[in-house]
């Protein structure tokens, strides 16, 4: 009796390191992410971030947005501290990380999402960019872009009513 006492409570004492242990790095992981993020550095969180999110999201934001970004609004906007509210374990795989975003000109709360895969928590941040968004910034993809953008003819839908067709003299 004693020693199945004594085994039961070194279980549960192994099970509440072993889910301590796993939050410590979902926070390392999202701590990480968000002041990376948060201070502008993207090239920085790609290292607690899942291959989709640097596929997009981060490649997104440092190749369209960061060089259209008014470099005096980053300044006045730093420095941002991060502070975690809750950690929220989902799945062996899956959390949830509540936070706080302080800047000098804002605070924000919000939450992150997290998955682990090879042993690692990474942050999975998906983002669509609409495509008037994605302004080309070097000179290569502006001449490219140019020359579809030559290549295209508009003409009217057959789907418009019949007073926005071409040829309609009487369209009021």
């Amino acid at each position: 009796m004693k020693r199945t006492f004594t085994l039961g409570i070194m279980g549960l004492a192994l099970l509440l390191s072993s889910c301590n242990s796993e939050e410590k790095m979902i926070q390392k992981a999202a701590m990480g992410y968000l002041d990376a993020m948060g201070n502008y550095r993207i090239a920085e969180a790609e290292q607690f971030a899942s291959k989709e999110t640097i596929e997009t999201t981060l490649t997104i934001i440092q190749k369209n947005i960061m060089p259209n970004m008014d470099s005096s609004y980053i300044k006045r906007n730093t420095p941002a501290t991060i502070e975690i509210l809750e950690v929220n374990i989902q799945t062996d795989t899956t959390a949830v990380v509540n936070y706080k975003k302080t800047t000098p000109i804002k605070v924000q709360e919000g939450s992150l999402n997290l998955v682990k895969r090879d042993e690692k928590w990474q942050a999975v941040v998906a983002m669509n960019a609409p495509s008037s968004l994605l302004i080309p910034t070097d000179s290569a993809s502006v001449s490219s872009r140019q020359k579809m953008m030559e290549k295209k003819t508009l003409s009217p839908s057959k789907e418009l009513p019949e007073k926005f067709q071409k040829g309609n003299v009487n369209n009021n």
